[in-house]
């Protein structure tokens, strides 16, 4: 039973490994041949004809309109096919190679049902599904970089208006809010990897997912050193949260060198003072409750 009992560990082991890795080479890395985005027409929202009513603006300009909306069936990442969609991305890479001291945030929302999803690294469908679209972009030429990631949950199981895209300039000095790539080399982390007002870290499995690959890369690239910020909302005065934003971003070092990695790693907090929403609902005040990670040379 014992022989039995340690295969079986060592199976699950193997499994697990080959997952990690996965999303490192194809996932993140992009290098596997399957890796081209497809699309996949999934059960009823295929065929349906959607409003024509996805508009971008940059400010109070109008830039692209009269596009029909994404479609995502239930608990999928990928849009359902729809050629329309297909022109918006085409008119929206063009725009951005034309203009490119433009910006874009791609926000992805998920229904209620699906608030406890996953996939992959991203923490909920919204981001993936943002994602999704980011990849296509990519596709045709954009750099990773000039795209943020946001996402929301809709308010009923009809997701409306799946995909939205808000277009900024070439600062960050002109946005708002703190802009939050989600990229492999600079990713970002919520909350939910924290108890309420903790700075005990428990990784998730997403943070799982990433870190095993962060430690293939960092293993291959000696010179590259990481940097943790931590991030908290307006709760609590600016010292408190200052603090609490640095025992966070510490937490997460001593994660990160628990697993071998030997790079540099520097810790820092912004605490209250670089907020990615307005701190007005619970849902963004988690978005503001956030570990960043950065790689640097």
């Amino acid at each position: 039973m014992r022989t039995l009992s340690l295969l079986l560990t060592f199976l699950l082991l193997i499994g697990w490994i080959a997952i990690a890795r996965y999303a490192y080479i194809c996932v993140i890395l992009q290098t596997c041949e399957s890796q081209e985005i497809r699309h996949i027409p999934t059960n009823d929202t295929a065929n349906k004809v959607r409003p024509k009513t996805l508009t971008i603006r940059y400010n109070d300009t109008v830039i692209l309109k009269d596009y029909e909306e994404f479609s995502f069936s239930e608990g999928q990442v990928q849009p359902a096919t729809h050629s329309d969609n297909d022109r918006l991305l085409d008119d929206l890479a063009t725009y951005l190679i034309n203009n490119p001291q433009r910006q874009v945030k791609i926000y992805g929302r998920f229904r209620p049902s699906e608030a406890e999803l996953k996939n992959g690294i991203f923490e909920n469908l919204g981001l993936a599904r943002a994602n999704a679209i980011r990849q296509q972009l990519i596709n045709r030429g954009i750099a990773e970089d000039r795209m943020a990631l946001d996402y929301e949950q809709s308010s009923g199981e009809i997701l409306g208006r799946p995909i939205t895209f808000k277009l900024s300039g070439d600062s960050e000095k002109t946005e708002s809010y703190k802009r939050v790539l989600f990229t492999f080399k600079d990713m970002t982390f919520s909350n939910a990897n924290f108890a309420i007002d903790s700075e005990v870290f428990r990784p998730s499995t997403q943070f799982l997912i990433y870190a095993d690959s962060l430690q293939t890369f960092l293993s291959k690239n000696l010179t590259q050193s990481v940097r943790i910020i931590g991030h908290t909302d307006d709760d609590g005065n600016e010292f408190y949260n200052e603090t609490l934003g640095r025992k966070r971003a510490n937490s997460a070092k001593a994660f990160l060198q628990k697993m071998g990695i030997k790079n540099k790693i520097i810790i820092s907090s912004m605490g209250e003072s670089q907020p990615a929403a307005p701190n007005t609902t619970e849902a963004n005040k988690q978005k503001n409750r956030r570990v960043n990670f950065l790689l640097k040379k």
